[in-house]
């Protein structure tokens, strides 16, 4: 229970933890939504955005940088997310060693299975949204596309 005072008075309510996790996922989409608009604007002005390495980013060109495969990524992230949105014929969405579709398949996460999450990462662009995230799955560890995790996966950047 937790309370607020007005002019009126002191004013009792709750909060459920679906309502919290409603702020939680507008906080992070709208987060995540901005930086890709701030990414996008340096992008179209010639700036080179976000690359892992002086030779990614000599190889990428000006406006659009190569996803790199198998970067590492910091454990920033204590929380899981489940793989949702099924694609009918798959039987689960791909983990990468990068945040890339040009990036090995380590395994696939079956649907509905939880993973832990670490951080994310702007990455290819899948069904609108560019964010992976690093997670671990049965003993692997990659990357995971944020349009399939509950959430949009990580609160956390790299």
């Amino acid at each position: 229970m937790k309370s607020y005072s007005s002019a009126v008075g002191w004013h009792c309510y709750t909060t459920s933890s679906i309502d919290l996790n409603q702020g939680k996922l507008m906080r992070t989409g709208l987060r995540k939504f901005g930086l890709g608009i701030a990414a996008a604007i340096l992008a179209v002005a010639g700036f080179t955005v976000a690359t892992a390495s002086p030779a990614a980013a000599a190889a990428a060109s000006p406006a659009v940088a190569a996803v790199t495969c198998g970067p590492s990524a910091p454990d920033y992230d204590g929380g899981t997310a489940q793989a949702v949105n099924p694609v009918s014929g798959y039987s689960g969405p791909a983990m990468r060693t990068g945040p890339g579709t040009n990036c090995q398949l380590l395994t696939r996460v079956p649907w509905y299975n939880w993973v832990s999450l670490n951080c994310y990462r702007f990455g290819d662009t899948v069904n609108g949204v560019s964010t992976w995230s690093a997670v671990h799955y049965g003993g692997y560890f990659g990357w995971v596309s944020d349009y399939y995790l509950s959430g949009r996966g990580s609160n956390y950047a790299c």
